[in-house]
């Protein structure tokens, strides 16, 4: 795909969710746009998160000494997963070595309501806690997600072409991130599909697709 190709797909995509009022609106683009089944989210592996998570049931991890005060899971809390599913789920973030990227989820559920934080690394799993609360306006955010949030933010194609090349969402793309975040709440998108429950997850899902899409290899 070439930068034109891609500058005018994103564009496309964008015009589209401008115009959308429901999430029928929505997920329908990828097929008016030819965007390939392959580059969307699969439901199967990645199906929708119905449960939300407030920072009430962060303290009752402390006070339970589940997690420490800088919210790392505490090895002494096996003894506390009683039940087969918890088991296997912290038995799966041990062997992927994820138990330690917990905390940056905690952390973004407990700083929700803050939009200055000092947080740097992690991004996308800081991110994820915060939209784990369903707090209007928090997205589900990575390298894809952003990649075409940039490219449709791009002054021209010759810099859509350098947010092509976006792989790892470090502090350097932070301020892109509060733009998407700003404009996911703005009155570029309809009213009507501003009210609709969970819908920045509907246009996470297809920016998603867009920026697989657009991704530049080279």
């Amino acid at each position: 795909m070439t930068d034109q190709e891609a500058y005018k797909l994103t564009n496309d995509v964008f015009i589209l969710i401008k115009k959308s009022k429901t999430v029928s609106d929505l997920e329908v683009i990828p097929d008016k746009l030819n965007i390939a089944t392959k580059n969307t989210m699969s439901p199967d592996t990645y199906p929708k998160i119905e449960f939300g998570i407030n920072k009430g049931e962060i303290q009752s991890l402390l006070e339970a000494k589940v997690i420490d005060n800088d919210y790392n899971i505490l090895a002494s809390c096996q003894s506390k997963l009683l039940d087969p599913l918890t088991k296997l789920l912290y038995a799966t973030a041990w062997k992927n070595g994820d138990l330690k990227k917990i905390k940056h989820i905690i952390k973004g559920v407990v700083d929700c309501e803050n939009q200055n934080t000092d947080q740097d690394e992690a991004l996308v799993f800081y991110q994820f806690g915060k939209y784990l609360t369903k707090s209007p306006g928090q997205p589900i955010i990575d390298q894809h997600v952003i990649r075409a949030f940039a490219v449709y933010n791009s002054k021209d194609i010759s810099e859509a072409k350098t947010f092509r090349q976006i792989k790892v969402l470090s502090k350097r793309e932070k301020p892109i991130i509060g733009k998407y975040k700003k404009w996911l709440m703005s009155e570029e998108l309809t009213k009507e599909l501003r009210i609709v429950p969970d819908y920045c997850y509907y246009i996470d899902k297809l920016l998603f697709a867009t920026g697989k899409t657009i991704k530049s290899f080279t």
